[in-house]
């Protein structure tokens, strides 16, 4: 009796794992009994191989596939880089998606600022920043900023170090240059004095560092059990408990010796108010614009969460998108001398084109905006490097009733999607057979111009109503800072591997950093 039993158990077994061998032939990641994809998206997430985990899995099932979680909870995602339904999502059925109560909860670092809200309270925020951002003056002090903090601390940091950690010194310089921009003062996390070797631990880079990994790690997992960490203090969420800690003392911090500033110069209601040449907390203090409201309450733009959560929002896009970029864009040159011929060619034509009298050794690189523009091969070579590295690799939607997108895949009523940016150029059937491959070319037509990629095939701003703010600005700071680096310095990666490891947080970062070889060109 007890043998039959045994052997009973025993097939049953068999036909169980028959049963989930069978299942799990064509699914795109591997399915566990009541975990479901689960182990091995974690076991990627600490492998710092998710970004190709989920590349994988959508080169497999044609750009879109159902992300199944735990089998006893609700953290099921639909996953897609398929070029025509981000286009009906973005922009055909806009009306239809917004970000979803999962993910204000996910991303609650970023509290109500714009990349966190939808309905009135997103309109308000993306009025009022368009006003700021996109404003002449405000785009020349922007750059006026940056061009005077690397002569006064990047070059000088470059021209005496002989082996660096550029991702590190590009991360805590446009923390620095932000906080000049948004806040206006200089926290010098990139020491002046700094010539090599390992930097001074940076406790505020950090926090940020760290709420980014937390982000990641709350999108692969339900939502009851990170809470169950944050409750006990434990694992990831203790991250995201000190993270926060330290980033809400630093900005209420700076806002409260703002408003003391204020208090003492009596800028509020004085005619002689600081214009767009100003930090962009100082502007919203002095706005005479009306508060905005969202669901009938008024949303004053002067207090203190709302200046925090803004405040928070830009200096993550402002450090991240250009130092994350600019670190790729010297990698991905480092790698390909042809790339690098080029652009330098390019410059010589550039700075030959000046009078005389503004051609001045060292500072050649530093071009005019007109100049800039006139950079077509850098732009492109710009642009290839976002589209195979985007430092936002993916976006999150969430229905707000059933739909049917372009795949044929059905969504629906409050299912949750992913949209993974660094997947898209990886596909075959988006950018070609030489998907892969870091072509600057692929941008620049016949008659020598830029080409046009609409953006829901080239993701990194996003696309629709909800394209970046930035992004004129983000490129023309990029261009800026590469065109002066590349034209003074060459680097030499210490590591020769033309394949690097990237980090799995919010934003794409390397892994092991760059480390590189620096030394002056001789023009």
């Amino acid at each position: 009796m007890a043998t039959q039993l045994l052997l009973t158990f025993l097939s049953l077994v068999t036909i169980f794992l028959c049963h989930w061998l069978l299942r799990n032939k064509h699914s795109p990641v591997y399915q566990w009994p009541f975990l479901g994809m689960l182990p091995g998206l974690l076991f990627s997430f600490y492998n710092s191989t998710l970004h190709d985990l989920y590349t994988r899995a959508l080169r497999r099932t044609g750009g879109t596939f159902l992300l199944k979680g735990p089998s006893f909870v609700n953290a099921n995602y639909l996953v897609t880089c398929n070029p025509a339904n981000i286009n009906h999502i973005f922009n055909k059925n806009a009306a239809n998606y917004d970000k979803g109560r999962d993910f204000k909860i996910i991303m609650e670092a970023l509290g109500d600022g714009i990349f966190n809200v939808d309905g009135e309270s997103w309109k308000f925020q993306r009025k009022l920043l368009h006003s700021l951002l996109n404003n002449p003056e405000f785009e020349c002090h922007a750059m006026q900023i940056l061009t005077e903090k690397m002569r006064s601390t990047l070059l000088p940091i470059l021209d005496r170090a002989e082996v660096v950690d550029l991702q590190d010194v590009f991360k805590r310089f446009m923390f620095d240059n932000m906080c000049l921009l948004v806040l206006g003062f200089d926290p010098q996390y990139l020491p002046v004095e700094y010539e090599g070797g390992r930097l001074p631990e940076n406790e505020c880079g950090e926090a940020f560092d760290e709420l980014e990994d937390v982000a990641t790690y709350r999108h692969m997992v339900p939502i009851c059990m990170w809470r169950l960490q944050n409750r006990l203090r434990i694992g990831m969420e203790w991250k995201f408990i000190r993270g926060s800690r330290t980033i809400d003392q630093f900005l209420y911090g700076r806002i409260k010796m703002k408003k003391q500033e204020f208090a003492t110069k009596h800028y509020v209601g004085n005619d002689e108010q600081p214009k767009n040449k100003t930090d962009l907390l100082t502007q919203f203090l002095v706005m005479k614009d009306e508060d905005g409201s969202c669901d009938g309450k008024i949303i004053d733009k002067t207090s203190d969460k709302f200046l925090r959560d803004n405040m928070f929002t830009l200096l993550v896009a402002g450090r991240d998108t250009i130092s994350a970029g600019l670190t790729w864009l010297i990698w991905c040159v480092a790698n390909h001398p042809t790339v690098e011929k080029r652009i330098l060619e390019e410059l010589r034509q550039v700075i030959a084109a000046r009078p005389p009298e503004q051609v001045n050794g060292d500072e050649g690189g530093f071009l005019r905006s007109n100049e800039v523009n006139k950079l077509v091969y850098l732009h492109a070579t710009v642009c290839e490097t976002l589209r195979l590295y985007p430092p936002v690799p993916y976006e999150h939607k969430c229905a707000v009733e059933s739909d049917v997108l372009p795949s044929g895949h059905t969504v629906c009523k409050e299912e949750r999607i992913l949209f993974y940016i660094y997947a898209i150029a990886r596909m075959e059937d988006v950018w070609g057979k030489d998907c892969m491959e870091f072509k600057p070319e692929r941008w620049i037509s016949e008659r020598g111009t830029i080409l046009h990629v609409p953006s829901y095939k080239f993701m990194t701003f996003l696309a629709g109503a909800r394209t970046c703010l930035g992004k004129t600005m983000s490129f023309m700071q990029i261009k800026s800072m590469a065109s002066a680096l590349l034209w003074k310095y060459k680097f030499e990666l210490t590591d020769n591997n033309p394949s690097a490891r990237t980090t799995v947080g919010m934003v794409l970062y390397m892994k092991d950093g760059l480390k590189a070889r620096v030394s002056r060109r001789d023009h």
